[in-house]
């Protein structure tokens, strides 16, 4: 069983650039992880990078990071998750609704899901589908066709099975966060909202 630290920081709008929190999400979750502070783990070498495709890493370390941030809520809002793997991560205000980017971007099923569940259908898959960019480091443009459907017990399916999907809402179902991972059976997965933990649980892969 692999473990994934989610750390979430929030600011007003004019105290930090949005890339900044996300770099301070990363950092924080990292040392999470690892048990090191940040002074330990950056005398070892290990520095917060971005590759040609701008997906984040950490050089120096065997650790995977992701980012997602948004401002599209009362404060902006950052995340960031941290794997001993590749991993991907979006954050969405949990009520967004976008049916012209559904109907571009969703497939046929995942559209009827998400008119089943207009108040919150939309933020699920594209959460979902914005992780699973990030997973393979393609992004939206260029990450091969994949689609995902939803349990009526709430268990995720992807039909790339080589991975694994998660999602859930935070705090009072205000922010919409998916997570996707290499392929386990079981993950352990421990979500920290300004520093404080808020939610752990273990994902048993659908």
């Amino acid at each position: 069983m692999k473990r994934v630290v989610i750390w979430l920081k929030t600011a007003d709008r004019q105290d930090a650039t949005l890339s900044e929190l996300g770099r301070q999400a990363a950092w924080e979750a990292l040392c999470s992880f690892t048990g090191e502070t940040r002074e330990k783990l950056e005398r070892s070498g290990v520095m917060l990078k971005k590759h040609s495709n701008g997906k984040p890493f950490f050089e120096g370390s065997h650790i995977g990071v992701s980012i997602s941030h948004t401002s599209k809520t009362k404060k902006a809002v950052a995340v960031a998750a941290i794997y001993e793997g590749e991993v991907g991560v979006d954050i969405e205000d949990a009520l967004r609704e976008s049916w012209k980017v559904a109907k571009r971007m969703f497939s046929q099923q995942e559209q009827d899901w998400v008119r089943e569940h207009e108040d919150s259908g939309f933020a699920r898959i594209w959460t979902l589908r914005e992780s699973y960019a990030k997973w393979t480091g393609l992004g939206l443009a260029k990450m091969p066709a994949v689609e995902f459907w939803i349990e009526e017990n709430g268990d995720i399916r992807c039909s790339d099975t080589e991975c694994s999907a998660f999602s859930f809402c935070v705090p009072d179902e205000e922010w919409r966060i998916s997570c996707i991972t290499d392929r386990q059976d079981r993950v352990e997965m421990e979500v920290f909202l300004e520093g404080k933990i808020f939610l752990k649980k273990y994902w048993k892969n659908a």
